[in-house]
């Protein structure tokens, strides 16, 4: 990775890959600018999304109360946050809680068909399946 941290320079010179140039913006992740320019395929360009600064906040809604009686709090919380895939880190700092107990609940998300994953890269973004939508749009 590139530019965990540093200010980008305007010299700085990033060619794509033989299978192209992806951009992946990120809502749950760094604020930083990060390009993975080693590898064999392409070229990918992670950015801060744009409007994810009230994200947490004003669009959001509570799991209605029946899904949280169904599920418990946290995992009801964390159904809703996978609206947006996200990694297992990105849902531990947005949630406040360790990587191992967001790893524990999703596990058992998994389990019942309410979250799946997919891999990209070295990363594991977990997802909300359409049962999981399903149960968190019911009245």
């Amino acid at each position: 990775m590139l530019l965990t941290g540093e200010r980008w320079r305007a010299d700085q010179v990033v060619n794509r890959g033989p299978g192209g140039l992806v951009l992946i913006p990120v809502v749950l992740g760094s604020p930083y600018v990060l390009i993975k320019k080693s590898t064999s395929t392409q070229t990918t360009v992670r950015y801060p999304a744009r409007g994810r600064g009230a994200l947490w906040t004003a669009g959001t809604r509570p799991p209605p109360g029946s899904t949280v009686r169904l599920l418990g709090r946290a995992r009801a919380d964390l159904l809703e946050a996978l609206r947006s895939p996200a990694t297992t880190t990105d849902l531990a700092r947005a949630l406040g809680v360790t990587p191992s107990a967001v790893s524990q609940h999703l596990g058992v998300l998994r389990g019942s068909g309410l979250v799946e994953r997919e891999r990209s890269g070295r990363q594991v973004l977990y997802l909300i399946t359409a049962l999981g939508t399903a149960l968190l749009d019911q009245p």
